[in-house]
Order: structure tokens, then sequence, then C-alpha cells
């Protein structure tokens, strides 16, 4: 697999800096714990990727994830791949993503040892800390459930997970496939719902600065809520501790108390009109229908119906 050592090398020591930056601003929590959730953070990356123009990141990391598995060993939890570009980018359910040069491209592989029931939040995870990193560089970024990023009601983020399961070794691996519009200044007209960093906040942004931010952040989450499942293992009945990814969520989500049109394929196959609420406490979204029935959905994805 080819890499620009450079770029690789710079990518990884800026991820170490702000994994021990975000370890110490976390001063709410006594030094043996952020310890703890920082050595978590480490994972990701472990190993980087990087090539200046390709396909599709995706299947470039499970192919590598398939090939370790044959020749009998497993990848390591936190391997990133990262691209400059993309020729054939691709969402949910196959839509094209437009990702020319002037975006930010990610793919993180995973290796999820939370419970099964909690692995939802890795995904939600993975849009907090893309949230929470452009808030702080003072873009005024909001989730769209599940983890569509957007800024003023337009799309400046994405984030598809699928899963990977090896044949020999049976371990599955979770996918995080990222872009994220940093620098274009201009979009195809059927695109005219995207924006980009660069045209909402009328400024440059680094994006090895940029990726470096977000991986951290998305590693230090993870910790988080790797403590809090330890925590609420040892909790007393009725005390459980409050999950750190959905308080994030619901603070940095724009869709409770929003009309919303769901859907697995919202735009072209809505099912149903209803009113979103919070999240609920295994990650699933609470729907209220227009009889008064209350629902949760864990998958599919969602348009606000109106402006």
């Amino acid at each position: 697999m080819s890499r620009n050592t450079i770029q690789t090398d710079e990518l990884k020591r800026l991820i170490t800096h702000y994994q021990i930056r975000d370890s110490v601003i976390k001063t709410g929590l006594d030094k043996e714990t952020r310890e703890k959730i920082l050595r978590r953070a480490r994972v990701v990356g472990q190993e980087v990727y990087y090539y200046k123009k390709t396909d599709r990141l995706m299947p470039l990391a499970r192919k590598t994830i398939l090939q370790a598995d044959s020749n009998g060993t497993d990848l390591p939890s936190g391997c990133v791949w990262w691209a400059g570009s993309l020729n054939h980018a691709r969402g949910r359910l196959g839509r094209s993503w437009w990702a020319p040069e002037g975006g930010l491209y990610l793919c993180l592989a995973l290796y999820p040892s939370l419970f099964p029931e909690n692995w939802s939040f890795y995904n939600l995870g993975v849009g907090v800390a893309i949230a929470q990193i452009l808030r702080e560089g003072e873009a005024p970024a909001k989730i769209r459930w599940i983890n569509d990023v957007l800024i003023k009601g337009r799309k400046i983020a994405g984030i598809l997970t699928e899963a990977v399961r090896t044949t020999n070794s049976g371990q599955t691996y979770l996918l995080f496939g990222i872009g994220i519009n940093a620098n274009i200044k201009t979009f195809p007209e059927n695109l005219a719902s995207a924006t980009s960093l660069a045209i909402t906040t009328d400024k440059y942004w680094a994006t090895i600065e940029l990726a470096a931010q977000i991986l951290a952040r998305i590693g230090w989450i993870f910790g988080l809520i790797h403590q809090w499942e330890s925590d609420c293992l040892n909790a007393e009945p009725g005390c459980l501790p409050q999950n750190p990814v959905i308080r994030e969520w619901n603070l940095l989500s724009d869709t409770p108390g929003r009309r919303v049109i769901y859907g697995l394929n919202a735009e072209f196959n809505p099912e149903f009109e209803a009113l979103a609420q919070e999240l609920a406490p295994d990650g699933s979204l609470i729907l209220t229908l227009d009889n008064g029935e209350e629902i949760r959905v864990d998958s599919g994805e969602i348009r606000y119906s109106e402006a």
C-alpha cells in the first residue's frame, strides 16, 4: 500500500498532540480517569495511510483488513486512511459524494470493544466529535440525526458507517467514512444544499490540522463512552451515570423539536412525518406521530419538513 511518509508522520504527530491537549482541558475529570480515557483515545491514529487521490477509502480499508486476516494477523484498531480527493466517493445508499481537492476525506477502522448493544454510540460519537471541533473553530455546526453535520441548514459533513467481519478470525471492524467540505469554494448545481467551511467562515482551514483535531476528539469520545460503560457496570441499580455521547448529541443537534420526514431513504421514499424528540437512552431517536403515538428509530434518515 502506497503512502506519503511526510504526510502520515505529520498527521500522527498532530493526532498525539491534540489527544494530549484534549486530556488536559477536560478538567472536570480526575487524573486517573483522564489517563484511562487517554489510553483508549490513543488507539486512533496508530497507523495512517495517505493518498493524494484515490477512488474510495472504505474499500481500501476493507481490503487491508481482509488481507491481514488472510495472512493470519489482525489489523490494529484505529488505523486511518486519508485522501486529498476521491474519484468515486459514496454516501448512504450508494449516493455520490462530490469529493474534489480542498475537502477532507478520512476512513477510520475500529475494533469495537463496547458491548454490541452500545455500538451505536460509536456512530453518534463521530458526529459529536466533528460538530464539536467545527464549533471550536467558530463554525456554527449542528447535527441532523443520525450524524449529518449542517451549518445554517446546509450539509457540510457526512459520515458513513459499515461493518466488516473477517473470515478466519471472525472479528468485526467498524469503518467510519468521513467527508468534510473544508476549502471548497463552489459546488455543482445539483448540490445546492451543500456548503463548506471556507464559504461559511470566510477563512482557510488547514486540512491536516482539522483531521488531527477531529481524529483526536473521536478517540477521546470513544474513551469517554468506554468509561461510561465501565461505570454503568459498577453503578448501583437506579443510579446509572449519564451517557456522555447522548448528552453532547442533544446539545449539538437541531433535530429535537423539529418536524421531520423519516424513511430508510427519506429523500426519495419518505415513510411518514413526525415530531422529533431527544435521543432515548439506547441512542435511538424518539419520534411522536400525529396521532400521539411515540416510536423509536435506530436506522434510516430524516429530512426537516420545514425550512
